[in-house]
């Protein structure tokens, strides 16, 4: 083989090796396990190799995910606006290109553009030092705004528009806690959800956990949630319903000792109070 003959192997070979099955899996994998530098570092292998377009657009959407998992926000949103204009027509582009406005708008007051200019920088720093007791992120007074339901908006937004993916099934669990409710520190600490009117919320809940159920049937937090199910009719004195609750843990058990299972029939002997 001549020299000439070498060389273009080896560049199939290289390229060959930047594919997304050998690259954007192993930096899936990379992020899984925590492994965040080595993730973007082999992201951006594939950017500038000689990948097909589909692959550079799934490498540069995932940099960008990265990159706003760990809250660096205009980093994210620039690898994204890259992604738009480099490949409009991928389907990651038209998955954050009507996104990125309204991401610079929730966040975009507590990130910062990188600087070229070292004057600007140098001013900008004199005048954050005569103004560095000022608020960095704005306060948002959320008094007589209803939470419950401003959560559940949001949740209810992703589970609708990435319906059966990772990011609905972490949507269901937050709404269902938010349904579930919580109180409010302090002496005079507001409830909310279900913690602050049951016969408001209960229906809602059933209704979000069943939809949860049949969506996503082998979610492991689904024993988790019944128990909570089971406690709150057991908080309200509604032994029947605690009790079609508990056994359906049991049930759904099967012959597997579990925690929940345990838990279940241990409450199981005493329910009355």
């Amino acid at each position: 083989m001549n020299l000439k003959k070498l060389s273009f192997c080896v560049v199939v070979f290289f390229n060959a090796a930047l594919t997304y099955g050998a690259s954007v899996e192993k930096a899936e994998m990379f992020n899984e396990h925590g492994l965040n530098g080595d993730a973007k570092r082999e992201l951006i292998d594939v950017i500038f190799s000689g990948a097909e377009v589909s692959v550079k657009a799934e490498a540069l959407y995932f940099l960008g995910s990265i990159a706003f998992e760990e809250k660096r926000v205009s980093t994210a949103l620039g690898a994204w606006k890259t992604l738009v204009a480099k490949y409009p027509t991928s389907s990651r582009a038209k998955l954050v290109k009507d996104k990125i406005a309204e991401l610079a708008e929730i966040v975009g007051e507590s990130t910062d553009e990188a600087l070229n200019n070292a004057v600007a920088q140098s001013y900008l720093l004199h005048a954050d030092f005569w103004s560095k007791d000022k608020d960095s992120i704005f306060r948002i007074d959320s008094s007589w705004i209803p939470n419950v339901e401003a959560a559940v908006k949001w949740y209810d937004k992703v589970i609708e528009e990435f319906p059966k993916s990772v990011a609905a099934e972490r949507a269901y669990k937050g709404k269902l806690r938010a349904l579930i409710g919580w109180k409010e520190s302090g002496r005079h600490g507001s409830s909310h959800g279900v913690k602050g009117d049951f016969d408001k919320y209960i229906p809602q809940l059933l209704s979000a956990f069943s939809s949860y159920e049949k969506e996503f049937p082998k979610a492991g937090s689904l024993q988790a949630f019944r128990y909570q199910i089971a406690q709150i009719y057991w908080n309200n004195k509604d032994w029947v319903l605690t009790r079609q609750w508990l056994n359906k843990i049991i049930e759904v058990s099967g012959e597997t000792e579990s925690f929940y299972k345990d838990l279940a029939k241990r409450r199981l002997k005493k329910i009355e109070y």
